[in-house]
């Protein structure tokens, strides 16, 4: 027993959502053995891709104690999705964030800007229609080049241009 004060459960960094519903149940009675319980306010965050399979799970998820869901959309635009390697299309994006909504009492999803050939009009535009959405939080990230990535590559070999600075 821990006599460590609980006030958030993140699950992150990659797709945990894969992980089957039931597990998290057991997740959740063990934190709750550990702790004493777990307090009915906090937190209970899991990031999840917008896959039509992995939103499948969201209800579940939900019974499982999980409350809020963080969608990785990370562009709204299905050429930048193509470029940025995701799997998932713009309009399979708004189907997940739609059913994320009717089972999660908070949702939330991330986007990348300063993508190549991105202007800030381009952006605005993107970022007027993402807060349209009606969730209670936005992640935005910018696109950094990474030593080591095939954006690096291509940066290097100049067959990608990324805005400037300003």
């Amino acid at each position: 027993y821990s006599n460590d004060k609980l006030s958030s459960i993140y699950f992150g960094g990659g797709t945990p959502n894969l992980y089957h519903p039931e597990h998290y149940g057991r997740l959740m009675s063990f934190v709750d053995q550990l702790y004493g319980g777990v307090p009915d306010d906090i937190e209970i965050t899991l990031e999840a891709n917008p896959s039509s399979v992995e939103a499948a799970n969201f209800a579940d998820l939900a019974k499982a104690g999980v409350n809020r869901v963080s969608l990785g959309l990370q562009a709204l635009h299905d050429t930048d999705l193509k470029f940025l390697g995701r799997l998932h299309s713009v309009s399979e994006s708004l189907q997940a964030l739609e059913i994320a909504q009717q089972a999660f009492g908070r949702v939330s999803f991330d986007l990348i800007y300063a993508r190549p050939g991105q202007t800030e009009e381009q952006w605005s535009a993107e970022l007027e229609r993402a807060l349209s959405f009606g969730t209670d939080h936005l992640s935005l990230y910018q696109l950094t080049i990474e030593s080591g990535t095939r954006f690096a590559d291509l940066y290097r070999l100049g067959k990608l241009r990324v805005p400037d600075d300003d």
